[in-house]
């Protein structure tokens, strides 16, 4: 894939399904965008295709993405692949304090 769309759907899944129409009409990408909605099968095999078969995660950072395990997983497994990563910043994305992992 070409680019991986990490989103939590309430916040950011109508945006993610219009930016995957506009990618796929650019012409200059020639490679699948994934959509979890169009492309997930098996959710066991999520964080392989991140890992292994994504060229560029795109996280688009609503209000509530870090508090969704799976959009964590998809970002932590970007940054063990070393993938090259896009952040979309919503007005209503703020990020977390110095302890909020802990």
């Amino acid at each position: 894939f070409a680019f991986f769309l990490c989103h939590h759907k309430e916040g950011g899944g109508g945006f993610a399904r219009l930016l995957k129409i506009q990618l796929k009409k650019n012409p200059k990408v020639k490679r699948k965008v994934f959509l979890d909605s169009d492309n997930l099968q098996d959710l066991s095999t999520l964080f392989s295709i991140v890992g292994n078969r994504t060229d560029t995660l795109v996280v688009l950072c609503t209000k509530e993405i870090l508090s969704r395990p799976w959009c964590v997983g998809e970002m932590t497994t970007s940054r063990l692949h070393d993938l090259d990563t896009v952040l979309v910043l919503f007005p209503e994305f703020h990020w977390p304090e110095k302890g909020w992992v802990n």
